[in-house]
């Protein structure tokens, strides 16, 4: 977990407003088409520090794995700053992926969305570094609240809007960023479409 997150219809326009709203400096952006899902090593936005200011740009999902092939989506939050390969960049580059919603799949292989209970966009925490002249995230996740548990036991860990600025430069904040609990989702089944509301954190 997260191993595919989606761009819903509304995306760019609630994009937008978030950029607006925090004075990001946007780059020279490319779009997805609305409804389509963000796989594991497709490029996608990210919002990232620029010296004094935020940044957006696009960037790679998943770093490479210097012991076997594939790739690195995730990162344990309880570990990140313990791992070679994790450590500087948790440090000094981290990032955020905006997301309309996420997938996750139970024991019996059936597909979850989760997305915010107000429908905004989710703000996935990141981590990021350079491959071959090429940025590469992966998003970070930690134990599952009651949102998570019925499907299960990881999700990522999300940053709200009001603390963009302190999730990308500030490293005293960091600890409670990375341990706290995280906020209430939706939960809604592929099949049949049946939706669950699960408790707040």
């Amino acid at each position: 977990m997260c191993g595919r997150f989606v761009i819903g219809g509304d995306f760019r326009d609630k994009l937008n407003d978030l950029i607006a709203a925090e004075g990001i400096t946007p780059s020279d952006l490319t779009y997805r088409e609305s409804g389509q899902d963000v796989f594991p090593s497709e490029s996608s936005l990210v919002i990232h520090s620029g010296g004094p200011g935020l940044l957006t740009g696009e960037m790679l999902w998943g770093f490479s794995n210097p012991y076997k092939k594939g790739l690195i989506i995730n990162a344990r939050a309880e570990t990140v700053r313990e791992k070679n390969l994790f450590a500087d960049s948790i440090m000094n580059r981290r990032c955020l992926i905006p997301a309309s919603g996420f997938y996750e799949w139970n024991q019996y292989k059936a597909r979850f969305r989760f997305t915010r209970p107000d429908d905004e966009l989710l703000l996935l925490a990141g981590i990021y570094h350079e491959e071959q002249g090429n940025p590469h995230y992966t998003i970070l996740t930690t134990q599952a609240n009651e949102s998570m548990i019925p499907v299960h036991d990881r999700m990522p860990v999300m940053i709200s809007r009001d603390e963009i600025t302190p999730w990308l430069n500030d490293n005293e904040r960091l600890s409670d960023f990375l341990e706290r609990p995280q906020v209430r989702l939706v939960c809604e089944q592929d099949s049949g479409q049946i939706r669950m509301d699960f408790g707040l954190r």
